[in-house]
């Protein structure tokens, strides 16, 4: 029973000290990270008219995250958004 213990209070020990190392700590939020990152939400998910088939809102969310995750280093953030407001953008 006291071996049986040991071994559980060792791998418990070792879990323990390994699982934090593994872990990636979250980048620091700062008010000019937000800004950056709201800015290219904006700029990559246009807001659209009310009435359209797609949303903007949870796409804007999700930009944002990745963004806040990625600390601000969006590929493709220096090209401009597609142009979704004119009516041949999807009749090429």
């Amino acid at each position: 029973m006291a071996a049986i213990l040991k071994r559980l209070g060792a791998l418990t020990l070792i879990i323990a000290c390994a699982l934090p190392a593994s872990m990636k700590p979250a980048p620091a939020l700062t008010a000019e990270l937000a800004k950056k990152c709201r800015s290219l939400a904006l700029k990559s998910q246009p807001y659209r008219r009310a009435g359209t088939a797609k949303g903007t809102a949870q796409a804007q969310r999700d930009y944002y995250r990745e963004c806040i995750a990625k600390e601000g280093k969006m590929e493709g953030a220096d090209q401009p958004p597609p142009d979704t407001t004119s009516p041949d953008a999807t009749h090429h």
